[in-house]
């Protein structure tokens, strides 16, 4: 690839050995007469074939010539060839020519050219882009207002946006706007009547507010400036070297500078891979998606066919892989000779041999694989001294996946493109800062926002890792009630955390106070409390500095921007920084280049890669004009939507014809399979007829690479985790409810009491069962606890005030309150019933020593409900909103947790309550009841009761014994088959420690049955 040379950017003195004699200069001008028209075919490495072709024809005059080229990138990389040349020459330094940037129809090289400067000064200023935006989005928001009544500002930037982009169109292709009114609005549907109608905007409220402010739109100025140009080179051609090369000329006014520029008495304009071996009726059959559709315009503008276009001196002839593709690309209408076409080429060239030499095609399975691939024939040039390569795509995830793959061999290759502002660090951070600030008491977002490598919080790093910590085990669980001020108290003695705390609360106190200001100053509040929280840090680095020019240019823009009255913040603040761009000025690899489509164009290397050929990436659909039909913009001459295409098709003639290229493409995209790039398919079609597919189809072996480079050499499957602890290190004391536990999944207790590992909850989680359970559960305990049963209106008293304290408000109280209602009813009818038989004792706590076992184990129990009736008997109530246990289960000691409850009342174990038996233990439903007490209840009576709390007590003392022998494993579920289902929403089903026990490592689904002992 052509580069510029560092210390060589500014005119120096050229040696005299590079001078050429007059009569060789005007040999190569003299045979032809103005206005001159050449080409460099597909295939020949454009900017270095200029350059040899420039400096034979000038020698020393070329440091007077002037040079227009389609874009920025371009004109370095020629004054990079052109040194070049010069270097291999012999000629330590030289004067370089005037290059000048035309721009092109994208809309990133819109507003580059550069005027003379009596038309600079003679048309009025460009409105900046973030001005045009705001106004636009201004308008459109007036519009909504008068057709909906209300204003959707995130949606009004980003129809400002689209408008800004028909704005385009319509003065790149010098149509009058005037034209949109004078559409027929009877024979219109009703929608695009009314999108008619709202482009008044376009027609009449646009230019009244540049006439006002003495602006002009940028797309406007620019095809002014290049129209007039191309008069005053008309007009008085100078005579000096007057050079356009590499563009299309898709727009009228960049026609006539390429006609003015080819008719002056040293001009020239040299057209990018011009098929000049076209036939006549391909040729006239070119659509508007054709690779040669721009140039065909062109020539049909100058009154030239391909034929009349000489070649540029040394680059005729060129790559046999040209024909190929104008077999491949030819245009649909004249496909009828197909077949007879392909016979002739592949008998002149035998299996394409010549025209598939270098070419490769990679078909990857996914997206992540392709950009692997694209890395490895990355990594495969660096294995060669002095080879280069370049990936070509217009999708910009692909690039972001292959610079990121080149990371693992410590090779920096940024992608041309940029990053999104808003993905970039600077613009996550204003992102979270924003989520928090619109809502300081959401646990996710001040994590989100701490946990950013940019939050600060005026401490230092120790202390800010200690406060982070301290703040992460607050915010966890359910929202804590009374925002960051609830927080507090979850952290208190913790010096950092607090004072983390501290700047949290500023921060928002200082969004807060702009609530009811014009949106600027909220802009200006949010900026102010992000810069607080991040110290120092927040405007440093290529997205800092970025970030602080886009807000400057918006916080300029402040009438427009005060315009917005209403929406989401978040949503506004997005849709304000959609489209900024951060480019890295990093140090990246001097023979690896990642580039878009546009800037590619000229460039060459020895490898090209051409990536996410897949139909809706490259090329892209044809855009949908939001405002406008297909009837509508051929009514007011706006192009077909199909011309991009055509330059996407060109763009990829140009890169596919190089003498070594690989096309790649993934087979699934997004998770479903992706169709190919309708350039792959013909291409497959004629070589899969031709038998030279297997030739050219390198997929297989690439796959087979990608897949061996994260293969280990061998495998070793985990083992299932057997720790073992014996007697010294066994749980001495252990809850009824963990003995299920124990049963079911022994690695758990072993992880949560020997280990002593604690699940953490998630940040912020919505109140569920668990929660609501809990919940009820205190109501019903304060409940029972009252001299006689509460009337449904104060157990509802209860609630809210219990409600209130757990945090469960609005809408999650809205979501559960059929089920706590249902709850209170019943609980105040098994109440009533229950006071009838004896006394109630609540929430009471038990524990029970048991006897013979050495080192000692305590069992304890909180019991829900204990009443005593009047036989003096106790009956034992557990209140569940989960799955009840089953006669199977109760009866095998799978879940034992009352009647070993029953067992430690028997034996005394409540303080409360003496030692006395059990009449009966039950579990009772207490949402979604169904009215059928075998479904609602479950528990057992009299001397079942008793023989069941005997049976229990009996297998725990042998579980403890067998775990007390030390070659006793702690399994992970040996007994699958039994384990309830369920989530987080169901307490009784613990997965907590299954990643620990790497479950998925050993076991095919986590039905499957373990090996058990």
């Amino acid at each position: 690839m052509s580069a510029t040379r560092k210390g060589l950017r500014s005119p120096r003195l050229f040696s005299t050995s590079s001078r050429m004699s007059e009569s060789h200069r005007n040999t190569f001008f003299s045979e032809l007469v103005a206005p001159r028209y050449f080409s460099i075919d597909p295939g020949r490495p454009f900017l270095e074939d200029l350059a040899h072709g420039l400096i034979a024809a000038f020698g020393e005059d070329l440091a007077r010539a002037e040079i227009y080229l389609p874009t920025r990138r371009a004109a370095r990389a020629l004054s990079g060839a052109i040194l070049d040349a010069r270097a291999a020459a012999g000629v330590s330094a030289s004067l370089l020519p005037r290059m000048r940037a035309i721009g092109d129809i994208d809309e990133d090289e819109m507003a580059v050219f550069a005027g003379a400067a009596e038309d600079e000064m003679d048309l009025p200023p460009a409105i900046s882009g973030v001005a045009r935006t705001l106004e636009l989005a201004r308008l459109v928001a007036a519009k909504d207002r008068a057709f909906a009544g209300r204003e959707n500002w995130p949606a009004a930037l980003a129809a400002a946006r689209e408008l800004g982009k028909l704005l385009d169109s319509l003065y790149a292709e010098e149509v009058s706007a005037a034209g949109l009114s004078a559409i027929d609005a009877g024979a219109l549907a009703a929608h695009w009547r009314v999108s008619r109608d709202f482009l008044e905007i376009v027609t009449e409220a646009w230019p009244a507010h540049l006439s006002a402010h003495d602006l002009s739109d940028p797309a406007d100025r620019r095809a002014k400036l290049i129209g007039r140009k191309a008069a005053r080179l008309l007009a008085a051609p100078p005579h000096h070297p007057l050079i356009v090369a590499g563009t299309t000329a898709s727009a009228p006014a960049v026609a006539r500078l390429v006609e003015a520029i080819a008719s002056a008495p040293l001009g020239a304009a040299i057209l990018p891979g011009l098929d000049r071996d076209i036939d006549a009726r391909a040729f006239e059959k070119i659509e508007d998606a054709h690779p040669q559709a721009g140039l065909k315009a062109l020539l049909r503008s100058i009154g030239r066919s391909p034929r009349d276009i000489r070649p540029w001196p040394g680059s005729g002839g060129g790559a046999p892989r040209a024909g190929l593709l104008r077999l491949a690309l030819r245009p649909a209408e004249a496909t009828d000779e197909w077949l007879a076409l392909i016979k002739s080429a592949s008998a002149a060239d035998p299996n394409f041999a010549r025209s598939i030499d270098g070419l490769s095609l990679i078909e990857a399975d996914t997206e992540d694989a392709e950009a692997l691939i694209i890395a490895m024939l990355f990594r495969e040039t660096l294995e060669t001294g002095g080879a280069t390569a370049m990936l070509v795509t217009p999708d910009r995830n692909l690039a972001r996946r292959v610079a990121l793959k080149m990371r693992r061999w410590n090779v920096v290759v940024d992608d041309s493109g940029g990053v999104p502002f808003a993905n970039s660090a600077c613009g996550t951070f204003l992102r979270l800062a924003a989520g928090f600030l619109v809502d300081p008491g959401d646990p996710v977002a001040a994590l989100a926002l701490i946990r950013h490598p940019l939050a600060r919080l005026g401490l230092d790093e120790p202390q800010r890792l200690e406060a982070i910590d301290a703040l992460d085990r607050a915010l966890r669980g359910v929202r804590p009630s009374g925002g960051l001020a609830g927080v507090a108290g979850r952290i208190a003695g913790r010096a950092p955390a607090l004072a983390a705390l501290g700047v949290l609360a500023t921060a928002a106190e200082r969004f807060a106070a702009a609530a009811g200001a014009p949106f600027s100053e909220k802009l200006r509040a949010h900026l102010d409390a992000a810069a607080l929280i991040a110290g120092g840090a927040l405007w440093t680095g290529d997205d800092g500095a970025a970030g602080a020019a886009l807000f400057d240019d918006v916080l300029e823009n402040e009438a427009a921007l005060n315009a917005v009255r209403a929406g989401a913040y978040g949503d506004i603040f997005g849709a304000l920084t959609a489209g900024a761009v951060v480019r890295r000025r990093s140090e990246a690899h001097p023979r690896l280049a990642i580039l878009g489509p546009l800037e590619a164009r000229l460039l060459s290397a020895g490898h090209v890669i051409l990536g996410g050929l897949n139909e809706g990436v490259w090329p892209q659909g044809a855009p949908a004009d939001p405002f406008l039909s297909r009837a509508m913009r051929e009514k007011v001459g706006l192009p077909s939507p199909e011309r991009r295409i055509g330059l996407a098709a060109h763009d990829f003639a140009q890169g596919a014809a190089a003498a070594r290229v690989t096309l790649t493409r993934a087979a699934r995209a997004g998770g479903a399979p992706a169709k190919p790039s309708r350039w792959i398919v013909r291409l497959k079609n004629i070589l899969d007829g031709a038998g030279a597919l297997p030739a050219v189809d390198r997929s297989p072996l690439w796959r087979a690479r990608a897949a061996l480079l994260d293969q280990p050499d061998a495998v070793t499957p985990a083992e299932p985790p057997r720790p073992r602890a014996g007697k010294d290190r066994r749980p001495a004391t252990l809850p009824v409810t963990d003995i299920e536990k124990w049963i079911r999944d022994p690695y758990a207790i072993y992880a949560r009491r020997v280990l002593r590992l604690k699940p953490l909850d998630e940040p912020g989680v919505e109140p569920g069962p668990r929660e609501v359970g809990t919940l009820l559960h205190r109501v019903f305990e304060r409940a029972a606890a009252a001299a006689e049963t509460l009337t449904i209106e104060a157990l509802q008293s209860l609630l809210d005030e219990e409600a209130a304290r757990a945090g469960l408000a609005g809408a999650d109280r809205a979501f559960w309150s059929a089920g706590l209602d249902e709850a209170l009813r019943w609980f105040a009818e098994f109440d009533r019933g229950q006071r009838a038989q004896g006394r109630c004792f609540v929430e009471s706590q038990g524990a029970l020593t048991l006897q013979g076992v050495d080192p000692p184990f305590t069992l304890t129990a909180r019991a829900d409900r204990i009443d005593v009736l009047e036989s003096g008997a106790a009956a034992i109530f557990d209140y569940k909103l989960a799955t009840l246990p089953t006669d199977m289960q109760d009866k095998t000691n799978f879940s034992p947790q009352l009647p070993l409850t029953a067992a430690i009342l028997a034996a005394g174990g409540f303080a409360s309550i003496p030692a006395r038996g059990v009449e009966a233990y039950r579990y009772l439903r207490i949402t979604g009841r169904t009215g059928d007490a075998d479904k609602d209840e479950f528990g057992r009576r009299g001397a079942d009761a008793g023989q069941a709390m005997r049976e229990a007590e009996d297998a725990l003392r042998k579980w403890i014994a067998r775990f007390d022998d030390p070659e006793s494993a702690y399994l992970s579920k040996p007994r699958a088959k039994f384990i309830k289902r369920g989530g987080r929403d169901n307490a009784e089903l613990d997965t907590d420690y299954d990643q620990l026990a790497r479950r998925r490592e050993w076991t095919a689904s986590e039905d499957a049955e373990g090996d058990g002992e």
